[in-house]
């Protein structure tokens, strides 16, 4: 892993606009650097996982929702996750279609011989849908979920995610966190990851000898970057730079949450 430090020559900072005092949001729920860079982590590999699928599974069904798709889990995390695609022919909500996803991309697309749900599945599937209802404001239309357990009891957290308005613009705003009951049909906090819709872009234009961008960008609603920003550095391959208060900088890189000096 090569780290950045802003001193290194050749550094080229991309700034975001400060979002005004005035409009600082509540505290939101904290988690530890360890488990915000596993969360991080833990949501990129299934936001990949949920496209990736996606197109090998549209390439095989061009009509969803005539084939009853209504959405689908992500089960596994590591070396290989499992996307799970879940339909309702009209006899109510059944595993439709399987797609796993390693480091090389997705497999082939399988049909399960069992199409029963686990109670963890129907609970997970209904996580994800009890978020969607309870979104407080939405940036654009089109928002990405990811659906993991939580860390500290027997719920779980829904990560609503605004989509990039366009290609090589990054959503670095916008991004909600929910926890949720265990059956998945309480929403028990909402936690907005940031202050304002702020978007930047993934490819600045930069004078004429500068090295690789590094994002730099305000964060006001807790006192350490978050989740989504590890998730948006793995995305988009970019160190990001947060600064949290008076003379307090983190960098954002490669997956790892580092206090600078």
């Amino acid at each position: 892993m090569i780290r950045r430090s802003v001193l290194a020559v050749g550094l080229a900072l991309v700034l975001a606009v400060p979002t005004r005092a005035a409009d600082k949001p509540p505290p939101i729920r904290a988690f530890d650097i360890p488990t915000l860079e596993r969360l991080g982590g833990a949501i990129y590999r299934q936001d990949r996982a949920a496209w990736l699928a996606t197109d090998a599974l549209v390439a095989k069904v061009p009509d969803l929702e005539g084939a009853g798709l209504k959405g689908w889990i992500v089960e596994g995390e590591g070396g290989e996750e499992k996307v799970r695609f879940l339909r309702d022919t009209g006899s109510g909500l059944e595993a439709g279609y399987d797609v796993v996803v390693g480091g090389k991309g997705a497999g082939p697309v399988a049909e399960p011989t069992d199409r029963s749900l686990t109670a963890a599945e129907r609970a997970a599937f209904a996580a994800r849908q009890t978020a969607i209802k309870a979104l407080p404001r939405a940036c654009r239309q089109g928002y990405n979920s990811v659906v993991l357990k939580d860390v500290e009891g027997d719920g779980w957290l829904v990560w609503l995610l605004a989509p990039s308005p366009a290609r090589d613009v990054i959503p670095m705003g916008g991004h909600y966190r929910f926890s949720v009951s265990a059956d998945g049909r309480t929403v028990k906090r909402v936690d907005a990851l940031s202050a304002s819709c702020l978007t930047m872009d993934a490819k600045p234009k930069l004078p004429a000898g500068a090295g690789a961008p590094v994002l730099f960008a305000t964060h006001i609603v807790s006192p350490t970057p978050v989740e989504t920003h590890v998730f948006l550095g793995l995305t988009y391959h970019l160190p990001i730079m947060v600064g949290t208060g008076k003379d307090k900088i983190w960098i954002v890189d490669n997956g790892k949450i580092s206090r600078m000096k």
